[in-house]
């Protein structure tokens, strides 16, 4: 918890040149590096190896086959749904373009979004026709208010709403089931990292809001790339799935305007050897949670209920002024961090010209957050030395 106020000031700043992200990250500090700041762990070639076997056998390789189904309907049970209420899709940008577009919003309509979120969500909706219209999070929940985002979606430009679990963190989703009934406009949940919190017996269970989670390699349970698009209504499900497939629905004629954004049997091959091994890889991230939770300084801000009942990939934490001090005392000895959401989405040149309210607080955080070493194979010595030297350099 932090210990000071954080001072969230005026939001009158211009684009900001957005930190290195971990894409693009060319590491120009001394010395090298000796700590990653990621270094994700898939399923080994022995645990794939007898899903291939079965590809080679059934010699199906794409377009919806056995694999693809059956990782369908197994993550579904993880998450509580049925098989059809998941559609799989080749990364969760994708998957939240077309959850957008299976709603049927009507083109050029502005869509109400954080502007702390990771870029790939401003590009999802701008995806899908419409334009981001940025708003602040809440300091302690790191999500907009319900209540403004309620009100500015009395208007009749607004075509949809679009909320993001920071960093893995629980929603209210019955809250924003809510919003959506009494506005009328359609909320799609950006739970790109919200694996293991959706689970079906975890703190976040689905509900009528269309909810997207990533199967990003650096995510909490990896495929490569992936997503999926979960709904309790099999007819929307359905309709992403033919989003996904050229428009095709039991014909050879394209009904909608579409993409290709199917899943490959070996794709999904990565996914089920994964699903077998699933407990062992959550022990893992768990024991690094705790570890984390046991050595950081007090002065450093957890996202939302950080560790409570799911676990993520990444720790992201606000420290209590301006982090540059802190990322370059951890470069200096070696430590990789990274600015996973950079200074919001409002700061991409991409973005910079979209409409905005006041951001103060994603301003802030935006200064303030470092994105620490998080990986399965951390040792309890190197989350000690990564804390201690976040504290000298605080």
């Amino acid at each position: 918890m932090v210990t000071q106020p954080l001072d969230f000031g005026t939001d009158k700043s211009a684009p900001q040149t957005a930190p290195k992200n971990l894409h693009n990250l060319a590491v120009d500090r001394k010395p090298d590096v000796t700590l990653p700041v990621a270094f994700p762990r898939l399923p080994t070639t022995d645990r794939i190896a007898p899903y291939l076997r079965q590809i080679d056998e059934n010699r199906w390789y794409t377009n919806q086959g056995p694999l693809c189904n059956a990782l369908q309907q197994r993550l579904g049970a993880f998450w509580g749904l049925d098989a059809m209420q998941v559609a799989l899709v080749t990364n969760a940008t994708t998957g939240l373009t077309l959850a957008l577009q299976a709603h049927n919003i009507r083109p050029g309509t502005r869509c109400l979004m954080p502007s702390w979120t990771f870029t790939a969500s401003a590009a999802a909706v701008m995806g899908a026709n419409l334009v981001p219209h940025f708003v602040d999070v809440c300091p302690t929940t790191w999500v907009p208010d319900p209540t403004q985002i309620e009100q500015l979606a009395q208007a009749e430009d607004v075509g949809a709403i679009f909320i993001v679990a920071p960093f893995g963190a629980p929603l209210d989703l019955a809250l924003w089931d809510g919003v959506a009934e009494r506005t009328g406009r359609p909320v799609i949940i950006d739970a790109a990292a919200a694996f293991d919190t959706l689970r079906h017996n975890g703190p976040m269970r689905p509900g009528r809001s269309t909810v997207v989670v990533s199967l990003h390699a650096t995510k909490i349970f990896g495929i490569g790339e992936g997503g999926a698009v979960l709904t309790h209504d099999p007819a929307l499900a359905e309709h992403v799935r033919t989003l996904a497939r050229f428009g095709f629905c039991g014909s050879r004629s394209s009904l909608f305007p579409s993409m290709n954004a199917k899943i490959s049997e070996y794709t999904a091959a990565v996914g089920l050897a994964g699903l077998d091994c699933w407990d062992e890889t959550r022990a893992r991230w768990q024991h690094i949670t705790d570890l984390y939770q046991q050595a950081l300084p007090a002065s450093m801000m957890l996202p939302p209920d950080f560790g409570n009942g799911w676990v993520s990939a990444t720790l992201t934490v606000i420290t209590p002024t301006d982090a540059q001090d802190a990322i370059q005392h951890l470069a200096a000895h070696g430590v990789q961090t990274v600015s996973w959401w950079g200074t919001g989405c409002h700061t991409q040149p991409a973005y910079a010209n979209c409409p905005s309210e006041p951001l103060p607080v994603t301003r802030t955080y935006g200064q303030r957050s470092i994105g620490l070493p998080f990986w399965q194979d951390l040792t309890a010595g190197q989350i000690t030395r990564v804390c201690a030297l976040l504290n000298e350099g605080s």
